[in-house]
């Protein structure tokens, strides 16, 4: 708690804000808590303490362990392996419209791609150094979400060495599945054949 004891106002006391303990947090949009209230407020703005005893907020976190961190502002490599260590189980989801050029470059990567239907699904096969979000993303191991509006989210799973595999998802069946504690869906194919990296264009 802090003293408020200003000169226009009855003084008295208030929380703290979480910019003043926790070092990762970034001003909240309104796509942060369009995201946030698609959860119950129970498992919105978790804290947790590490090894330093510095406290560290998570955007979300269900009674599984699960954590999800909305990031909209431009953040350092680092700081984004430091997070992602210590909240261990996490997904990222990523504001894809921050950067009109980014959804530009991900929508000329699929033209130039040919996806494997699954599942009625269509599942691309991408390589790190294709776009500037999947430089930024792609090799961080985990599995990363890039919304550039609409229903669906643009998810990323790990696949082998550079590559990764990517396809839409409905943002209200993401939100369904984490809240009933279940899997999300796991795309597993054979070793990518006849898709030459070398030949493919990088941005």
């Amino acid at each position: 708690m802090v003293a408020r004891c200003g000169t226009k106002k009855v003084w008295h006391w208030a929380h703290k804000g979480r910019r003043h303990c926790d070092h990762w947090w970034e001003n909240e949009t309104e796509w942060h808590r369009d995201w946030k209230n698609r959860f119950v407020v129970e498992w919105q703005e978790v804290p947790a303490r590490d090894e330093t005893d510095e406290l560290h907020i998570a955007d979300i976190k269900t009674p599984y362990g699960l954590v999800i961190e909305f990031q909209h502002s431009a953040i350092k490599p680092d700081e984004v392996k430091k997070r992602t260590r210590f909240y261990g189980q996490v997904i990222w989801i990523i504001d894809g419209t921050r950067r009109p050029t980014d959804l530009i470059q991900y929508e000329r990567m699929l033209l130039e791609n040919h996806p494997e239907r699954f599942d009625g699904v269509d599942i691309y096969t991408v390589y790190c150094e294709e776009t500037r979000l999947l430089k930024e993303w792609g090799s961080l191991g985990k599995i990363i979400g890039f919304d550039f509006g609409g229903d669906n989210l643009c998810l990323l799973t790990a696949a082998q060495g550079r590559s990764r595999y990517l396809f839409d998802f409905p943002k209200v069946e993401f939100a369904r599945l984490i809240s009933e504690g279940r899997s999300l869906p796991v795309v597993q194919f054979a070793e990518p054949t006849g898709r030459g990296y070398q030949k493919r264009r990088r941005f």
